[in-house]
């Protein structure tokens, strides 16, 4: 049986960190987690297997989640992304190729397809 797919999911709301952990595992994959985006590049460079980056755009710090996503597809090409926001809706020209908006406040079944979308 091949391992299960890892999940890094950014997000510095910390409820919102869980309630999207919860919904990543229950849909049948692993988390990692991390509150910004300079701590998610250092798990992305120590976990070179994450097969998905699920990050919200706006996060203290010097980068936000849309700047994180384009570095990560830079710099590990085949990885999955999923970019969600409630403040700021992306058009699909702003968003890395191939990568997915998904709108808060999302529901289980979105993220979920979502998921299964960016691994096919």
């Amino acid at each position: 049986m091949p391992p299960l797919p890892i999940v890094l999911v950014v997000e510095d709301e910390p409820i919102i960190l869980l309630a999207a952990c919860e919904m990543v595992e229950s849909a049948g994959f692993i988390t990692r987690e991390a509150a910004n985006a300079t701590r998610a590049l250092r798990i992305l460079v120590e976990n070179p297997q994450i097969a998905i980056l699920f990050t919200d755009i706006d996060m203290p710090g010097p980068i936000d989640g849309l700047a994180l996503a384009f570095e990560a597809q830079a710099r590990w090409p085949m990885i999955g992304i999923i970019i969600t926001s409630g403040r700021r809706p992306l058009a699909r020209h702003e968003l890395p190729a191939g990568a997915i908006f998904l709108e808060k406040p999302y529901l289980e079944g979105a993220l979920t397809e979502a998921l299964a979308n960016v691994l096919s």
